[in-house]
């Protein structure tokens, strides 16, 4: 199908759609609005909650509700939206003034996250791994800009990441019983063009979306560009598989810098590829 509306609630920042099966709901963030929103995709009601500052993901929880990314940290909240507890990470309330940005479940639970300057100071970032119960989120690499797409190969042997103004796809290589990502490398150059946000789909295929340049890309496994898809807006943010099939691409946008006021910026978009589907939701088990 070309691409569609499929909500057209504007994001200043909307960024990291997921799809959750038990809830049949797409959701999704809009950073500085301070919200999550979501629509059903059975019978399209949609809906949306505040959250108490920039919000820069959430990831489903194992036990229901989510974890939020705020400034602060990882936030787990209850199914009503109850607050649990603020997870710290080291940079936070440091002289650097940081936030939270992308964020996922690994396929066993564990929650990865990175980290941003506000200002997009150089190397003031880093990656950090949250594991189920703990208190304290592992650094896993420092000297990071902007801390952005996450995603696991099809057998779930490797990881693949976007540290955005890298201008490549990078790729660790994943042990899923210990959770350690190694041998970071790149995956494939993508320059001059801006990694945001991705997802893998169900042949291990790396879907890409990108910051400025108004598009999708789907990568192989082997780093060949299979397609690209274009989108209305040019500040193309995250993307993610969703539906009881996960055959339907929901991408997110930005309705900032020169694309703000236009009528495509800040909506967020559906893309059916017809030929791959996606992978179910891994929530966070803490």
């Amino acid at each position: 199908m070309p691409m569609e509306v499929f909500d057209d609630r504007v994001c200043a920042l909307g960024e990291g759609p997921v799809y959750d099966d038990r809830t049949g709901r797409a959701y999704w963030v809009d950073v500085p609005g301070h919200r999550v929103l979501w629509r059903d995709l059975a019978d399209g009601t949609r809906g949306e909650f505040a959250t108490a500052a920039d919000v820069s993901a959430a990831v489903p929880r194992e036990k229901g509700g989510f974890v939020l990314l705020l400034p602060t940290g990882p936030t787990l909240v209850d199914p009503t939206g109850v607050v649990e507890t603020t997870i710290a990470y080291e940079g936070a309330g440091a002289g650097t003034a940081l936030r939270c940005n992308d964020a996922k479940a690994d396929p066993v639970g564990r929650l990865w996250f990175g980290t941003m300057a506000y200002d997009e100071r150089p190397g003031a970032a880093s990656l950090y791994r949250l594991d189920p119960g703990a208190t304290v989120p592992v650094p896993v690499c420092r000297d990071i800009t902007v801390s952005n797409g996450l995603g696991w190969s099809a057998d779930n042997t490797l990881m693949y990441y976007a540290d955005t103004p890298t201008q490549r796809i990078d790729v660790f290589d994943y042990d899923l019983a210990t959770g350690t990502a190694s041998d970071r490398r790149s995956f494939v150059d993508v320059s001059p063009a801006h990694p945001d946000g991705l997802c893998t789909d169900a042949e291990g295929a790396v879907w890409v979306a990108f910051w400025g340049s108004g598009m999708v890309r789907r990568y192989l496994p082997d780093g060949r560009l299979e397609r690209e898809v274009a989108v209305p807006t040019p500040y193309t943010t995250s993307c993610a598989f969703a539906g009881p099939d996960h055959d339907l691409l929901i991408i997110t946008t930005a309705a900032t810098r020169g694309a703000a006021g236009t009528p495509e910026a800040g909506l967020t978009y559906a893309y059916r590829p017809g030929d791959v589907v996606g992978r179910p939701v891994h929530r966070y088990a803490g």
